[in-house]
């Protein structure tokens, strides 16, 4: 009898216990680079594993990022780096709902636009979203504790759609951004707007897709003024890994204009991308030719290939790439 008294008690307990649902994923890739720059030719193999973990309780998430990078070249950054390893615990976060209010605090960086890339992860972070009569509002934090809170931030975003067009306005610091997407007569239409109090560091970017008979045409270009940078990684690609006529890399007030063509070929996606680099102190451009054939494998593996030439005048900044990645995510 008592054994029975003890085994309903213990029963009794368990099932007043609110057990957290937790899961893990992740993503592996291996690529396999060459690079020709003005004759002079390299290779490398670069890997990189990826380990998500997620926990729910109710309205209440809790996620950690894991990432290991052989080719990487980390720094401190922030009380989440393991030093100078190839080792990096990246975003960490928790959000859940006040009421009405969606609340996220931790450690995260956005995505990337075509003019900026938003890789900062700033320890400290508070992020509070809600809807207004139709609008959404956000307000996001940061603070970077290793400066002593000397690059803190609040930013301040409102956004809606108003006849089917999507618009999104936010104030961070010195600098506005302005963002609208619409589709008109099957054309999607998207625009991007920096607006700096600084002088001559304006930036803006201009997209325009459509398809036509299966295969998806579209128009890409980011402006920049003499003292911005188009640092982003859409579209265009990494833009600090593109040459101009003068130098390695996009350099303030270079401008980047060009179109693609996306189609399904014998079980392959296939992309092709034609863009110019102009080079604004040497007033020339720099031709890019991009191609980009998808593949998924079995295993539920995907290799993709990627051949990248950049042509510029002046031949020493001339570089032809390509890229072999194999990836998984399970």
């Amino acid at each position: 009898m008592n054994k029975k008294i003890i085994a309903a008690a213990v029963a009794a307990t368990m099932t007043s216990v609110a057990i957290a649902d937790i899961s893990i994923t992740g993503a592996m890739k291996v690529n396999y680079a060459n690079t020709d720059a003005n004759g002079t030719v390299t290779n490398e193999v670069r890997t990189e594993s990826n380990l998500y973990i997620t926990g729910k309780s109710g309205d209440t998430t809790v996620y950690t990022e894991l990432d290991y990078d052989t080719n990487s070249s980390k720094t401190a950054e922030a009380d989440t780096d393991f030093a100078a390893t190839n080792l990096d615990v990246e975003d960490q976060w928790l959000s859940t709902k006040i009421g009405d209010v969606a609340v996220k605090v931790g450690t995260w960086n956005g995505s990337d636009t075509i003019v900026s890339a938003d890789a900062s992860r700033n320890q400290g972070r508070i992020e509070a979203k809600t809807s207004f009569q139709g609008f959404d509002i956000t307000i996001d934090q940061e603070q970077d504790v290793n400066t002593n809170g000397s690059t803190d931030s609040t930013n301040v975003a409102i956004g809606t759609t108003l006849g089917g067009v999507s618009l999104s306005a936010k104030k961070k610091n010195a600098a506005e951004e302005f963002k609208f997407s619409t589709t008109v007569a099957g054309v999607d239409v998207a625009y991007h707007m920096v607006d700096d109090d600084a002088a001559n560091t304006d930036k803006s970017s201009l997209t325009l897709g459509t398809d036509i008979s299966g295969v998806r045409v579209e128009y890409a270009q980011a402006d920049a003024d003499s003292s911005a940078r188009i640092t982003g990684d859409s579209w265009f690609g990494d833009a600090t890994k593109l040459n101009t006529n003068t130098t390695t890399n996009v350099d303030d007030g270079d401008d980047l204009k060009g179109v693609g063509f996306k189609t399904a070929m014998a079980g392959n996606t296939v992309q092709l991308k034609l863009f110019k680099v102009e080079d604004s102190s040497a007033s020339v451009d720099v031709d890019n030719t991009k191609l980009i054939v998808t593949r998924p494998l079995a295993g539920g593996t995907t290799l993709e290939v990627i051949y990248h030439e950049q042509d510029a005048p002046a031949a020493a900044k001339d570089k032809e790439v390509l890229d072999v990645e194999l990836s998984v995510k399970f």
